[in-house]
């Protein structure tokens, strides 16, 4: 089957420039060089990415484990050079809290960084040198050919006869003139954040979300909850679970749950009684209210249009970097190698990409339909908390739960795959005496 092919000096638009964007760029760049293809490769985006704030940021809690390190190394990216730049915390583990009890999960071999992905909160009197995540990406797109127009995106055209004829995008540009721009390729990188996803008229439906809710904390003075990344989970919440990943000199709080709101996530933090915990400002010094999506999008594609990152699809609850890395990976590759028609993205991005997500989320569903149960259950929860620490002493391989735990919040790890591991019937009774109070407990705080 002949497919409509990009050719040699055509044009294409990137509607977004964070990572899912930026990430295109270099995929497709690098693949382009390959294969003698010479591309004009132009993202439009919005924002600065050095503003304070969320005017500056694309509003994520900014965790990167091991394996999204790795994948942008293997761009010859390396992250880790920067790291009094970029990245604010490495991390060696996490702690769970159920219920008021918790278990410290440590994997000093399995580094995890955090990052803003903006400069950094409002309440920031500069950037102390710093530079968010994205901006870091974005300059790295401009250095391997991509030019960076600041502007809004006003319509987009998609012509009767996209395979005879190319699209248009409108914009206002920086000083709000009216622009347009012809370009072979429409990439939607722009995520659920954004209202451009109103623009497409093909049959494209952006993916369900949920309203969450994110803030900001002063961190002072050194506690376990400046150290690790904290999860909380509780009975009778509306939120499935809170996280609290440490900054440097910040906390960000990250409230998931459906239709949040910050008075709740206030009391939420007033529920947990942080400060008998923690020696820690608990007033907010930034919040935002991003959305989170939970399903993956109708019709990504069409003749010369594909969406990449959350505005097709991203990993169940965690993890939109890798997800957005990989999806714009396989649409570089379907763009260059197989074509920009409707049925080219149909029959090599959507299987090889998309539907790996779509099958492995649900299974991701059920892990955290599975620890909303735990949590829900006093002693469910309890046993859960006395696992964690009872496999302590264990070689890291033999920790059943600590391992379910870490992959699943860390997301470095295929939904599927966990679930397997969970079916481990020696384990599971020893966690069923342990519920019925058969089996001694140690360590359960």
């Amino acid at each position: 089957m002949e497919y409509l092919r990009l050719k040699d000096g055509d044009a294409v638009a990137i509607l977004g420039g964070g990572p899912a964007g930026s990430f295109f760029v270099m995929h497709i760049n690098e693949l382009a060089k390959k294969l003698g293809i010479s591309l004009n490769l132009i993202i439009i985006e919005r924002k600065s990415f050095v503003a304070h704030g969320p005017t500056g940021c694309n509003m994520c809690a900014g965790v990167l484990g091991g394996n999204i390190v790795q994948m942008i190394s293997d761009l010859d990216l390396n992250l880790l050079k920067l790291d009094n730049r970029v990245i604010r915390q490495n991390v060696e583990g996490f702690k769970l809290n159920i219920q008021g009890r918790d278990a410290l999960i440590m994997r000093p071999s399995s580094k995890v960084y955090t990052v803003f992905r903006g400069v950094g909160p409002r309440s920031e009197a500069s950037s102390e040198g710093f530079i968010g995540f994205d901006s870091f990406l974005l300059e790295e797109a401009k250095k391997r050919g991509a030019a960076v127009i600041n502007g809004t995106v006003t319509d987009i055209v998609i012509p009767q006869n996209p395979a005879g004829e190319q699209c248009t995008v409108r914009y206002q540009d920086e000083k709000n003139m009216p622009r347009e721009l012809k370009a072979a390729l429409i990439v939607g990188a722009f995520g659920v954040n954004s209202s451009l996803s109103k623009k497409f008229k093909f049959g494209y439906i952006e993916p369900g979300y949920w309203h969450t809710c994110q803030t900001e904390l002063m961190a002072e003075g050194d506690s376990d909850i400046t150290a690790y990344i904290n999860i909380f989970s509780r009975r009778h919440s509306k939120f499935l679970f809170t996280a609290i990943t440490p900054k440097g000199k910040y906390l960000t709080v990250s409230g998931i749950g459906e239709h949040v709101k910050f008075s709740e996530l206030v009391d939420e933090l007033k529920a947990l009684h942080l400060d008998s915990i923690m020696n820690t400002n608990l007033t907010s010094v930034c919040h935002c209210h991003p959305r989170l999506p939970v399903t993956a999008a109708v019709r990504p594609f069409y003749t010369r249009v594909v969406m990449v990152g959350d505005a097709c699809v991203s990993r169940y609850m965690k993890n939109g970097i890798e997800s957005a890395f990989i999806t714009s990976r396989c649409a570089a590759e379907t763009a260059l190698l197989k074509g920009i028609d409707e049925s080219a993205f149909r029959d090599s991005y959507y299987p090889g990409c998309v539907l790996k997500f779509v099958r492995d989320n649900r299974f991701g569903r059920t892990m955290f339909f599975m620890h909303s149960v735990i949590a829900s259950r006093g002693r469910l929860g309890n046993a859960v908390i006395a696992a964690i620490n009872n496999e302590g002493s264990r070689p890291i391989e033999r920790q059943w739960m600590s391992n379910i735990t870490w992959h699943m919040f860390i997301g470095d790890k295929p939904y599927r795959a966990i679930l397997r591991s969970v079916l481990n019937i020696k384990e599971v009774i020893k966690l069923l005496l342990m519920v019925l109070g058969i089996r001694r407990v140690r360590n359960a705080k």
